[in-house]
């Protein structure tokens, strides 16, 4: 049974085991993917492939398709180099949409109220991905900090990260043309998945009287490893209700002048405001 690009196509063939496999970059993927037989078994074509824990990476080829026509190549640890027709920001796409919590509006405003200028995690406290030069930029590498272990500079413009070990084997994953901040981009993400823990546990305890921790495996992952980051303050204010009331507020306002826009109508958010108001209904149990 082959695929659509001739490889053999094996079912959850895992990661390559052989060394020179093991450490990803876009450079060995443009000149092994395709072209050597030994990378066959563990490649294979799916332009569906949804956003998942066993995401490793995401390398984007959208401006220089790989093999003439795929715009990424998503590497998973289970099933191992997958090849897609769509770019990145297409696989994010839906997980922002019908995977993540109030979607990218909850995560600005959590970089918002910690003063961050740009956007490079999306986190959900279990995993943070890490877009390696910014998301908002549209099509944009990718790296799976809940999956890593370490990582280390490598020259001003390039970064390498150190995966947890996979079946007792080592993997590491290279993304080059970096920010020269992404040492201090890097910690601020952590941070912000560190806040939406403490947003987390501060509104499902304090609030809801609900006990939650954080799930960790045998090994740390980034996410674990405080001597990478400072941790962001627990703020009491800054709870999941405020975040959503907001995300709401941002929302009603939106409407309004979408709806003023269409009827050609001068949007005046003062009145908006004061009808946003009267139709809320009160925090009480009558």
């Amino acid at each position: 049974m082959t695929n659509s690009i001739g490889l053999d196509l094996h079912l959850d063939p895992g990661l390559p085991k052989q060394t020179e496999y093991r450490h990803f970059s876009k450079e060995l993927l443009r000149k092994k993917v395709g072209r050597d037989k030994e990378l066959t078994p563990y490649t294979s074509v799916d332009s569906k492939y949804r956003i998942n824990p066993d995401l490793l990476a995401v390398y984007d080829f959208k401006k220089e398709p790989l093999l003439g026509k795929y715009q990424s190549v998503l590497i998973d640890r289970e099933r191992g180099i997958i090849l897609s027709k769509r770019g990145s920001k297409a696989h994010f796409y839906y997980f922002l949409k019908h995977k993540l919590i109030s979607g990218l509006a909850f995560q600005k405003a959590i970089d918002q109220r910690l003063h961050y200028r740009r956007y490079h995690v999306i986190s959900t406290e279990k995993r943070a991905y890490f877009s390696i030069h910014g998301y908002t930029d549209g099509c944009t590498d990718w790296v799976a900090l809940h999956l890593m272990d370490d990582y280390q500079l490598s020259g001003s413009h390039a970064i390498k990260f150190s995966a947890l070990k996979i079946n007792d084997l080592d993997y590491s994953f290279t993304f080059d043309n970096c920010s020269r901040h992404i040492r201090s981009e890097l910690t601020e993400g952590l941070r912000h998945n560190n806040l939406v823990f403490k947003v987390l546990q501060y509104h499902l305890e304090d609030t809801m009287g609900w006990s939650i921790y954080r799930l960790r495996g045998k090994e740390k992952s980034l996410l674990d490893k405080q001597e990478y980051f400072t941790p962001a303050p627990t703020i009491a204010f800054f709870t999941m209700q405020e975040v959503c009331a907001d995300l709401k507020r941002q929302k009603y306002l939106w409407y309004g002048q979408t709806m003023a826009e269409y009827f050609q109508l001068n949007f005046l958010e003062r009145d908006h405001q004061l009808i946003f108001h009267l139709s809320q209904r009160g925090d009480n149990i009558y």
